[in-house]
Formats: structure tokens, sequence, C-alpha cells
């Protein structure tokens, strides 16, 4: 034999030896679970990312969009992309509170408004209270600065969906750590978790992969070990996501847990008997019923922010309609991920703006016929029908139907749909995808495939889907197909991972995926370091002096810097985004509550100029729009301070200057109420 003979034979034996090594590191246990080190180990890697990022405290915070507000110049803290200016329930809203909180020490009621405001309650802001133990997000500001705690509260929901999908996909997948890995990267990646990072959206994805993950456990698994360790865990965070009480989120997903727990019982029992499949889920459900007590306990020590938030005006008890998204703008909203580079560079795609727009890369809708083979092809060949699959594909149907087919509304109030919307609906489609997707990975392969023809299907219906999208907004709103930009390079990759997984193609199928949510989310949020805190500015400074020299009550006339440096500086203050509506407050505001249906709402407060006593409006359901005269009795019986910025221009014979700043856009003036002459 020749020396290049030799070699090339070596270097075959040598890649052999390392595939068998790895299919051996990789070998699940003899009841088809996971090997423990491999769980452990990708677990590992997700969290070493995590405590990284919140060790240099990089995170996605859009608050650095203050910065030209205040200050000239590049802003130091941002290391990549903009401001995304439309999450201002992140930075204009949930940060600034944050801020407010550590200023005053984090109280449980913020002192903020005249009256105080529970901090728990919607607002979910950092406090020291028994009740933080069920918000980890939270935990960080009991122990960092602002920066790393900010980076905290930002990462680690994200890690918690990313481990959640990670210890899902390897359950299912327990000899591919690597595509369990990438798959569960890309799902946290997506688009639309980018446009809503916040912890009321990621947190019931994350409970809901910890109860799919569980199910396959508990059915499988000999040890009481995993029964009670993934009853503490799925107790645990169930209190997480019920005290993020944002129920429109909840929902959706919680119907397609359902489902596919159903599946996988009805699966286990030929196998373990009825009475061993109620018992181990018995042990999940339990911990479900534990922690309705916790959350029972909470509620009634909570009980008049409660009913103040549950009788507002907005948003109310709102009940959405089955097939109000019977249009082809609903549709093409829904179905064209292709078309996510529109949200960055034009603000929206079909919806008004962009995080309403986003919507997830939906490969498992489009893989229903490969659904549909696979159960024809067990029950010819005489095997049990995939449960699991066909029950998750039929939520996904549901929740379909709930979306785009009228007249069925007393059954969508019996599953609760009507509590969740059109546009928050997309979750439980993301997420039903995703799991569909993981459970036809696991049972189609090269050696157990449909044919071509079938496995075409669902690609050519989804290319079909996004060139009609194209056609259409090419006819009707040029500038957005313009704006998608290489939308065709989406949907040719989408459809790829479509193809790849009917044809059984595992490491295509999840690279695919993983390019597609990275290359469209990379740069939705920014990279920034710490969190632009407003109390290291003059005018916050200067706040802070005065008011320790005289403590007052404060507002802030004008746009949404002059509310935030009220907040942050820990002033006492008619000023910011409200829970439940304070009654003392609104009381020295509107005493004859003739705006009641104007302020009893969850909504930001902000001020401008007026004439007389306060009157109160909304510019938008969520905004509460107060006019504001020194000289009118509000002011005078209640109003210390004003801060005011050059495009209010407040001026008045009931207010004298005290201090004065020149800001990019103008000035901001701090004045005091004096008396009427």
């Amino acid at each position: 034999m020749s020396a290049p003979e030799s070699r090339i034979d070596a270097a075959r034996r040598a890649v052999t030896d390392v595939r068998e090594r790895w299919s051996a590191w990789c070998a699940p246990t003899p009841v088809g679970l996971p090997a423990t080190h491999l769980l452990i180990g990708g677990l590992a890697i997700l969290a070493v990312v995590f405590l990284a990022l919140v060790a240099t405290s990089i995170n996605g915070t859009s608050s650095g969009a203050f910065f030209p507000m205040v200050s000239s110049g590049s802003d130091p803290a941002l290391l990549f992309g903009h401001p995304n200016t439309i999450r201002t329930d992140e930075w204009n809203v949930q940060t600034v509170w944050a801020i407010a909180q550590v200023e005053q020490g984090l109280p449980a009621i913020n002192g903020t408004f005249p009256g105080g405001m529970d901090t728990s309650l919607p607002q979910d802001l950092p406090r020291v209270d028994w009740s933080v133990v069920f918000r980890p997000h939270l935990w960080g500001f009991l122990v960092f600065d602002v920066g790393h705690a900010q980076a905290w509260k930002w990462w680690l929901p994200v890690f918690g969906v990313a481990a959640a999908a990670y210890a899902f996909v390897l359950t299912v997948l327990p000899r591919r750590p690597l595509t369990a890995l990438s798959v569960a990267v890309a799902f946290a990646a997506s688009p639309f978790f980018a446009w809503w990072l916040l912890q009321t959206t990621l947190w019931p994805v994350a409970w809901g992969l910890l109860v799919l993950t569980a199910a396959f456990w508990v059915t499988r698994s000999r040890t009481r070990r995993s029964l009670w360790t993934f009853g503490i865990l799925i107790g645990y965070l169930t209190v997480v996501v019920a005290m993020g009480i944002y129920v429109p989120f909840i929902i959706p997903v919680a119907l397609v847990v359902a489902a596919v727990v159903v599946g996988v019982a009805i699966e286990a029992a030929p196998r373990i008997g009825w009475a061993s499949v109620l018992r181990r889920l018995g042990v999940v459900l339990g911990a479900g019923v534990a922690a309705a007590g916790v959350l029972v306990v909470w509620l009634l020590t909570r009980w008049g922010t409660v009913s103040a938030f549950l009788s507002t005006a907005y948003p109310g008890e709102r009940l959405e309609q089955t097939g109000h998204g019977a249009n082809p703008e609903a549709v093409a909203a829904l179905f064209g991920s292709s078309f996510t580079n529109a949200l960055r560079r034009a603000g929206r795609f079909i919806d008004p703006n962009a995080s309403e727009s986003a919507t997830f890369f939906l490969p498992g809708l489009f893989l229903g016929v490969v659904v549909l083979w696979l159960v024809v092809r067990e029950r010819r060949k005489g095997r049990s029908t995939p449960w699991a699959l066909l029950l998750g594909y039929v939520a996904l149907l549901v929740l379909l139907a709930f979306a785009f087919i009228p007249g069925w509304d007393a059954v969508a109030h019996l599953l609760l749909l009507d509590r969740t919307t059109l546009g928050r609906i997309r979750i439980g489609l993301g997420f039903g995808s995703l799991v569909v997707l993981v459970l036809l990975m696991a049972r189609v392969t090269p050696a157990a495939r449909p044919g071509w023809v079938v496995s075409a299907i669902g690609p050519a219906v989804f290319l079909l889907s996004q060139v009609g999208i194209a056609v259409a907004v090419g006819l009707r709103a040029p500038d957005l197909l313009a704006a998608a930009g290489v939308w065709w390079a989406y949907a040719a990759v989408g459809a790829i991972v479509i193809l790849a997984v009917a044809r059984g193609w595992r490491t295509i199928a999840a690279a695919g995926m993983l390019v597609l949510s990275v290359v469209a989310s990379y740069n939705i949020n920014p990279l920034y370091l710490g969190v632009f805190d407003l109390r290291t500015t003059a005018p916050a400074q200067a706040i802070e002096e005065l008011d320790d020299a005289h403590a007052g009550t404060w507002v802030g006339v004008g746009g949404k810097v002059v509310t935030a440096l009220l907040l942050e500086s820990g002033a006492t203050a008619f000023n910011g985004f409200q829970g439940a509506p304070g009654r003392e407050m609104w009381d020295a505001i509107d005493p004859s509550g003739s705006y009641e249906y104007q302020w009893n709402r969850l909504a930001g407060v902000s001020w401008v100029p007026g004439d007389g006593e306060p009157v109160v409006s909304n510019p938008y359901p969520d905004q509460i729009e107060v006019t504001f005269d020194a000289c009118s009795t509000f002011a005078q019986e209640h109003v210390t301070y004003v801060l005011s910025d050059a495009a209010s221009d407040e001026s008045s014979a009931c207010l004298t200057a005290v201090r004065s700043f020149d800001l990019p856009d103008g000035a901001l003036t701090i004045s005091k109420v004096v008396p009427r002459p």
C-alpha cells in the first residue's frame, strides 16, 4: 500500500473513531431520555453566555434614546445599532420606573405619584417584597448597580426561553445536542421576541416549553427525582408567569401546551398504563395547584390595586371576536415573515408599527401535509398514532381559526381565546410551530420520510404565500416592499428549512432556522453598555437639590424627557405611566370626577400648557394628556415646582424661573409656583 493510501485510510479510521465516540457520548438512557451530561452541558453553555453579558452589563435597552435629548455628540455607551424608539414600553416606561425605584430605595409603594403606587401590579417594578422571590428577572436590582441589573433583567427571560427550548428539543431528539442548541438559539432569537422583548412575553413561552419537557420526562423516567424536580420547577415558573398577569400572551401558549400534554399522555398509556400516567402527570398538575395557591395569596394582599385595575376604562375587559383577522391584510401580516426588514427600515409592515407587525417564521404550519402523511403511515403499519404531534397541529389550526374564521365565539369563550387578540395570538402560533417542527424532526428521518411530492407541498405553499404577499404589497404599498429588501432570500431559506424537515435533513433545518433568526433580529435592538441614567445629568441633579432643600410636588410640562427626569430623580410628581389610578392624585386634579373616563386607565400621564383648571383628554387609549395653568386652583394648592421644555413654553404670572438648562432641543426650565397676583 502506498504512503498516500495509508494516510487516507488513517484519516478515515480517525473520522470513524470520532463518530463512534460522539455517538457513544450522545447515547440516550435506556428509557429514551437524553444523557444528563448533554442536558447539563448545553444549559451550561447558555448560562456562560448569559453571565458574560451580565458581567459586562451589555444589553439591548433603548434608554439611550434619551441621550440626544439632553447631550450633544455620540453616546459612548452605545456599542452597536440605534435605540429602538418604538419600544417606549421598555425605555420610556419600565426602565425609567426601575431607576425611580432604585432612587427611592426599592419600596413596595412607589412615592412618585401623590398617594403612591403599588410597584408589583401591573408595572412589576424592582422592589424589596416577598413576591420578588417569583420575579427572578428583578433580582439584579437587589445586588447590582442599575446597569448590571438592567442587563440581568434583559437577558434572564431570553436565557429562560433558550434553556427551556434546548431541554425540550434535546428531550425529543436525545442524540442531537448541537441540533437542539441551534434550534433553541434560533427560537429565542426570533424577531417577534426581539420586537416584544419584555418578561411578560418571554416567560409564558419558557413555561410552555418546560411543561412539555416535563410531560415527556415524567412519563418515561423511572425515578422519583425527575417527578419532584420538574414539579418544583413548574410550580415556581407557573407563579412567575401568572404574576406577569398578561393573559393575551399566556392563553395561546397554554392551549398548545394542553393539547400536546394530552397527546403525550395518550401515547404513554399503552406503555405504562393510565393509572401510572395520571399519577405521574398528577405531580405536575399538583405543582400548578400549589402555584395557584401562592397566586391567590399574592392577589389578596393587593386586592385594592387589583380591583382598581380591573375597573379601568382601558384596558378594562376586552373580549375579541372570532374571525377578527378575516381579511387579506391580517393574513399577510401573520405570514409575512420574509418581509421582516421592513419593520426596521419603514417602522412597520402591514400593522401600524413595527412591534405590532412582528411575526414568526412558521414552518410547523406549512408541514401539515407531512403530519397527515405520518399519521396515515403509522395507522397503515399498525403502529400507534403520534397523538402529541397530531393534537399539537390541531391546536395550531384552532388558533388560526380564531384569527380567521368568524361565528364560533361561544366555543372560543370556553377556551378563553377571546381574552387574547389577533396580534397576540401569534405567540401561540410561533410556539406551536416550533413544537410541531421538533416532534416531526423526531419521526421523519432519511430512512423514514415521505416522497418528494409530499415533501415539496409545504415549501411550495410557503413560497407561493410569500410571492403573493410581495405582489399585493408591491401594488398597494411599494415603499414597504422596497423597505423589505431581500425578502426573496428569506423566503428561499424558509422554504429550504421546511423541505429539510420533510426530508429528514435535521442539520440543514436547524442551521437554516438559526440563519433566518439571527439575520432577521440582530439589529432590532441596540447593544448598550448598562443603561442611560438621567440621574447623572444636570437637570436631574438640580431637581434633587431643590427637593432636598424644600420638598414639594412637581408637574412636568412637555415631552418624554421631562417626565423621565422627574421620575428618575425621585421627585413627587403628577407625571408618569400609571397602573391602577390613585384616588388621591386624581381627586386633586379632577375633584369633581368629570374626567374619570379619561384618567381611569392604564396610561402615561403627561401635561401641556392650558388655561384654567386641568382638562383631561386621551390622544391615544394608553395616553392621558392634562392641561396645566400655574394660576389654576389645582396648581396653587397642589403644585410646588414645574419642569417645562422649550416646546411647551410654559410662562405664567404664577411662575418664577429658578433654573434653566440649554439642551440640544432647546431650553429646559425649572420654575416655582407663586401665588396668583
